[in-house]
């Protein structure tokens, strides 16, 4: 990179931090509430990056998409962008999306359809009297999850009357007699006679691991009850009968995916986006018909809002969803190089997400190649997978290597990332060095929320992300000036908040090139804080 593009890139990160500090981070977009994917970053941060950082119809890429935040806010900027996840269930989700966006005219009547269909088939499984239907039903447990050696008993049962349009429903209504709570759901041997093979629920084991609470002999089946398992595989079958099947395979079952974590098992407002999570003493149960008919009206927003956001005649072309790991990554399978690669990688500390997507994977149908858990960046202690710390850095490392290597020769590496291990950080500036690229700025940003984590020890808590923003290095760029670190002096640091501290001590480390002796002297990011704290002074120095 030359001298002014690399002046213009200073003055545009800089430019980019002031921003980012006078945005109110928006994540509940329609994009985000649609399906409950881990880690969503807000839609208007990501566009305040891409803004920034790239200019109209530069390529942006994205290596760890998720549920594909980056891919839209690129698209709402008139960017072409590539995504990719080694997930199969991120590239179906992000297809899906994308298709029902495009073809929202073939493929949302055709979903509306679907679902009568599968109504006029199930409802009848939910009925309580003549003309109210069960809503969700209420349990309480016994026994052990591991295994599936526990029993649900019914406490409570929740009707809803259906009104005259058939698509909107009545008040709540509670019953705990004993008479009611004999009457609950019960499948119709008859209308459940399925032409296609159901999936096994049964069938479908979960590795146990306890940091994402499977226990041990754990299967799908014991997350759902049977009316829920039946009516599942119903609608399954109804999308395999569809005239849309393959062709729009992916948008077809976005409905079914963004509903799974409701119709399992869980709590009484299945607010955890986690899904193998469940109370210990009270289950619930709801009726599918009703939570597909609340989804599918997320939906119908989620194409409005398209419409309007996006120029949706345009997008075709100008955008790719790959199942490809980071590290897999090639300018050639991503179809050139980028202007910008926005990412936010697996933290060291995050549980593995491919074992998060356990259930959509088996209920979707999708498949996943033996080796790919052995390519996921993730710490695990898991029996069936472990991945120490070390196999971790050197994958982290691999990633980092092969995000650079998509950069045009002005391009620039966006990561977002947090760990308080001091090996994380060593790693990825061992990493820039190896791929030529010289850091710009870390930019902190704590999320702006107040948890009570937050509030009983707000100046001891990594509760955010650091951006950090690197660029190609020229063979002439001088030796680092410790009068280059960012404009607030180290010993100002009380009037600072911990994140900020977080972002300059990290800051300072990889651009002087001494984080090496930071990790090795104190090991974690709160070691080194508390140790400045106590000198006051800068002590990578």
């Amino acid at each position: 990179m030359n001298d002014s593009r690399k002046s213009d890139a200073r003055v545009a990160v800089a430019q980019l931090r002031c921003a980012l500090g006078n945005i109110s981070p928006a994540h509940d977009t329609p994009i985000g509430v649609v399906h409950p994917y881990w880690a969503r970053k807000p839609m208007n941060v990501l566009e305040t990056i891409i803004e920034h950082l790239t200019s109209s119809d530069d390529l942006v890429i994205d290596p760890f998409m998720g549920s594909g935040t980056t891919v839209f806010a690129a698209l709402r900027k008139n960017r072409r962008v590539v995504g990719s996840d080694l997930s199969a269930l991120s590239q179906q989700l992000v297809s899906g999306l994308l298709d029902l966006i495009e073809h929202a005219e073939r493929v949302l009547p055709e979903i509306r359809r679907l679902l009568a269909e599968h109504a006029r088939m199930t409802l009848p499984w939910y009925m309580f009297d003549d003309s109210s239907y069960i809503e969700r039903v209420r349990y309480t447990v016994a026994g052990d999850f591991a295994h599936g050696a526990f029993q649900l008993t019914p406490t409570e049962v929740v009707t809803k009357r259906q009104l005259g349009d058939k698509e909107a429903w009545g008040k709540r209504r509670a019953h705990s007699d004993k008479e009611s709570l004999r009457r609950l759901p019960q499948v119709d041997k008859e209308s459940a006679h399925f032409s296609c093979q159901p999936v096994d629920f049964s069938g479908i084991p979960l590795p146990a691991n306890s940091r994402i609470a499977i226990p041990q002999g754990a299967t799908l089946a014991h997350y759902f009850t049977s009316e829920n398992i039946a009516s599942i595989n119903m609608l399954l079958q109804l999308i395999r009968e569809s005239p849309l099947y393959p062709e729009h395979d992916a948008a077809l079952k976005l409905i079914l995916s963004a509903s799974l974590p409701m119709l399992r098992l869980s709590d009484k407002k299945a607010s955890s986006q986690w899904p193998y999570w469940r109370p210990k003493k009270d289950l619930t149960s709801r009726n599918p018909v009703l939570v597909l008919c609340s989804r599918f009206k997320q939906i119908a927003e989620l194409v409005e809002w398209a419409k309007a956001e996006l120029d949706v005649e345009s997008l075709s072309g100008r955008h790719r969803a790959l199942a490809l790991a980071a590290q897999e990554l090639t300018t050639q399978a991503v179809g050139g190089r980028a202007r910008l690669v926005l990412t936010d990688p697996p933290y060291g500390d995050q549980v593995p997400y491919l074992e998060y997507s356990a259930m959509w994977n088996s209920v979707l149908g999708l498949e996943l190649e033996t080796s790919v858990a052995s390519r996921e960046l993730v710490r695990s202690d898991a029996l069936h997978r472990r991945s120490d710390t070390s196999a971790y850095l050197a994958r982290l490392r691999e990633a980092f290597n092969a995000n650079a290597d998509l950069l045009s020769p002005d391009g620039i590496l966006a990561w977002f990332y947090q760990d308080q291990d001091l090996r994380c950080w060593e790693t990825i500036y061992e990493a820039s060095v190896e791929a030529n690229l010289q850091l710009l700025d870390v930019i902190p940003m704590p999320k702006q929320r107040r948890s009570l984590k937050t509030v009983t020890s707000p100046n001891t808590t990594l509760d955010g992300d650091l951006l950090c923003v690197f660029t190609s290095a020229s063979s002439e760029s001088p030796e680092f000036d410790a009068n280059d670190l960012p404009a607030t002096p180290y010993s100002d640091m009380g009037a600072q908040s911990y994140f900020d501290r977080y972002a300059q001590l990290i800051s300072s480390a990889l651009r002087s090139g001494r984080i090496s002796e930071l990790a090795s002297r104190y090991g974690t990011v709160k070691r080194a804080l508390a140790a400045s704290e106590d000198t006051n002074v800068l002590v990578i120095r």
